[in-house]
């Protein structure tokens, strides 16, 4: 009984002097894991390697932008109400003017005459066309007119018998006109655009193309003069009509081979301007020589000649573009197929970004553990 007398006294004892020395037992309870916070996730940041596909819904339908244009600041006013600026525009004085003014004669002369306000080149070449139509009826009028009806046909034999001049008005404004009409047609098939090809090892099949040198000039290439295309022509005319007589063939094709890496094919295109053409289908050679054989007895059905040879030629330029147009039209569809197809899968592929958030107490490791 002392003894535990002794105990409970002694216990007794430490809780009045040290009440707090032994705290209440708690039940213990696992630590969370330390995990790494991410503060923008993967999927909510815009994508680098990621590409969205056109909307061509939204084109078609002319559908508002999904951003806003920015507007222009605007400095607040004093009134309330915002007054534009007035801008000012500083002008040359009188003495700068007439110092400038042999700059600008040279610089007018020097684009002469594309400064010129002319028509379309289809009025043009109408105008131009009728022109010479009605100064070859005058001609024709004045010719006639001078000679009886018994001498139709002789109206030469018919001025020698009567002691008139062969040389009037009529003989050189009719050389003028001949001139003019053959003017035109060389001008129209010599007029050509030049194209070199420096990718192009083997032989192109048109008898326009020949092989040039290939050294590199970035200058641009120079037209041909009106007397360089004359010469030029007549001398490859006779050159075919050699080559045709005694069957040469001179192919383009040789010394290709051994200097490949030093020469590069140039094709001479055709380019006619729309003007030539026009005033070609209106007053052609054809045209000339039949105003020529116009007299007082069949002036009727030459001239019904005249007009359907107009039309004709008229149709065929008018169907021969149509042509051109027509396989250009053939030519991009044909690509643009092509590009959908197969290029544009292959160089803008759709592609997404996937991405995965883990946590640290998803990861084990064998040798930790």
């Amino acid at each position: 009984m002392d003894f535990r007398r002794r105990l409970a006294a002694q216990a007794n004892a430490a809780q009045q002097t040290s009440p707090a020395a032994h705290p209440p037992p708690v039940t213990p309870r696992n630590r969370p894991r330390q995990s790494i916070a991410i503060h923008h996730s993967p999927a909510s940041t815009p994508s680098i390697s990621s590409s969205v596909p056109f909307d061509w819904n939204a084109a078609r339908t002319r559908q508002p932008a999904p951003f806003s244009t920015p507007r222009s600041r605007i400095r607040p006013s004093t009134s309330g109400l915002a007054t534009p600026r007035k801008a000012v525009i500083r002008k040359k004085s009188f003495f700068q003017k007439l110092s400038d003014f042999p700059a600008r004669v040279a610089f007018e002369l020097s684009i002469f005459p594309n400064n010129v306000p002319l028509p379309e080149p289809k009025t043009t070449a109408a105008i131009i066309g009728g022109f010479f139509h009605f100064m070859h009826l005058c001609v024709r009028v004045s010719q006639v007119r001078a000679v009886p009806d018994s001498d139709i046909g002789w109206e030469n034999m018919h001025r020698e018998a009567n002691g008139l001049s062969l040389f009037d008005w009529t003989l050189p404004v009719t050389i003028c006109l001949i001139l003019a009409c053959a003017a035109n047609a060389i001008l129209l098939f010599t007029r050509t655009r030049i194209y070199d090809f420096h990718r192009q090892t083997e032989p192109v099949s048109s008898p326009n193309a020949k092989f040039v040198s290939a050294d590199l000039d970035f200058e641009p290439l120079a037209v041909p003069t009106f007397f360089e295309r004359v010469s030029g022509g007549l001398w490859t005319a006779c050159v075919a009509v050699i080559r045709f007589l005694f069957g040469w063939d001179f192919s383009s094709s040789k010394g290709a081979s051994s200097r490949k890496a030093s020469r590069v094919q140039q094709l001479e295109a055709w380019h006619p301007a729309d003007r030539d053409v026009r005033l070609f289908c209106i007053y052609s050679p054809a045209h000339c020589l039949m105003w020529m054989a116009t007299g007082s007895s069949n002036w009727i059905i030459m001239l019904l000649i005249m007009g359907f040879v107009g039309l004709q030629l008229h149709a065929l330029v008018v169907s021969y573009n149509l042509l051109v147009r027509d396989k250009e039209i053939i030519a991009a569809g044909v690509m643009q197929e092509y590009n959908e197809g197969f290029v544009y899968p292959r160089i803008n592929p759709i592609r997404k970004d996937a991405s995965t958030m883990t946590h640290q107490s998803e990861m084990v490791n064998l040798w930790e553990d």
